[in-house]
């Protein structure tokens, strides 16, 4: 009877623990950890602050989630579903944690009565050290009636409006000037920096350009931990890569280009063309080679990117490749009026 005790405290002890133990396997948890400390915009810690993070199975296009709601795609809110969600507080020195979640992107929220709410979308691993967090959060402005003053997201709704109107009218001079007072009165939006390096692109005002992708890419460093994969900051880094060439700076110009492609594998062939044509420019025939091959992987259907190969090949001295890639060109366009020069280069190749 004694044994038939001590069997049935230990069932009753393994069903307690069973049933007490956190399920590790529910969706979106882990071991992640993340800390940091909120203050207001003169350095005072905030208490009672009201972190929130919200794992994210479904983002709209954008990347990331503004506090105005504006997007460069024109989009007002960004749609979300969640899997998992944590929530705590900030303790009198401002500080706050939370643990126990899985890697992922997660939609993260600080909020308290009278101040303006931080909302953006952020990536989290639990594999490695996430970054400690600085938060600052600034006073809601109040009217006479007490409601919060949307002056200010108003007026940033029509300028952006205002200008992405000019731009699809192409009127992209009328339109730098909207979006010039837009990032200098709001630079926490970064993203609408990414309509103004387009208007400057459309000008050929590279040097313009430059400094507003990189406004941009400044922008997603600071609000993003991990930049991998990541494929609008890698479009970013493209169109950077972009305006460098405009100005023939050829060694930035591949930098970057290498850079959106380090973050992301292209999608655009273009982007792997680019790249090879400022090797092969550069001299670096190998890499050239690499890169229009990537390119006509990417969109076999385009012509051009074998008869680029074809004089690759054939400045590194493979004769064969080289008449290959131009018998491949000359069978695809073959009204081009590249052909009967390059049919009379095969002939000679050929001897």
């Amino acid at each position: 009877m004694k044994s038939q005790k001590i069997i049935l405290l230990i069932t009753l002890s393994f069903m307690l623990f069973v049933l007490s133990t956190p399920l590790v396997s529910q969706e979106g948890r882990g071991k992640g950890r993340l800390a940091g400390w909120v203050k207001d915009e003169e350095g005072k810690a905030l208490k009672d602050v009201k972190i929130t993070i919200a794992q994210v199975s479904k983002v709209s296009s954008g990347g990331s989630k503004e506090l105005d709601g504006i997007s460069t795609t024109g989009k007002k809110d960004l749609k979300v579903s969640y899997n998992f969600k944590l929530e705590t507080k900030s303790d009198k020195k401002g500080k706050w944690g939370v643990f126990g979640f899985a890697s992922g992107n997660f939609e993260f929220k600080a909020e308290k009565k009278g101040y303006t709410t931080l909302n953006k979308i952020i990536k989290l691993s639990q594999m490695v050290r996430n970054p400690f967090m600085k938060l600052v959060l600034s006073k809601e402005t109040k009217t006479k009636e007490g409601k919060a003053d949307n002056t200010k997201n108003k007026a940033m709704a029509l300028l952006v409006k205002k200008g992405n109107k000019l731009v699809k009218e192409k009127k992209y001079a009328e339109a730098l000037p909207i979006f010039v007072d837009f990032v200098s009165k709001y630079p926490d939006n970064y993203k609408v920096a990414i309509n103004l390096g387009n208007c400057y692109m459309e000008l050929k005002d590279y040097k313009g350009a430059i400094k507003a992708f990189e406004l941009v890419i400044k922008g997603f460093k600071k609000d993003v931990p991990d930049l991998k994969g990541n494929k609008e900051v890698s479009v970013i880094y493209a169109n950077l890569g972009e305006a460098h060439t405009g100005l023939k700076d050829y060694d930035k110009a591949a930098k970057v280009y290498k850079k959106s492609m380090d973050i992301s594998p292209p999608t655009d062939a273009a982007v792997a063309y680019n790249v090879a044509e400022i090797m092969f420019v550069g001299g670096k025939t190998d890499e050239a080679i690499a890169y229009y091959t990537l390119a006509a992987k990417l969109k076999p259907e385009m012509a051009i990117y074998y008869s680029k190969l074809g004089y690759a090949y054939l400045n590194k001295g493979d004769i064969k490749k080289a008449i290959l890639n131009f018998e491949k060109f000359i069978k695809m366009a073959p009204k081009d009026p590249q052909v009967p020069t390059l049919k009379t280069m095969i002939k000679d190749l050929k001897g």
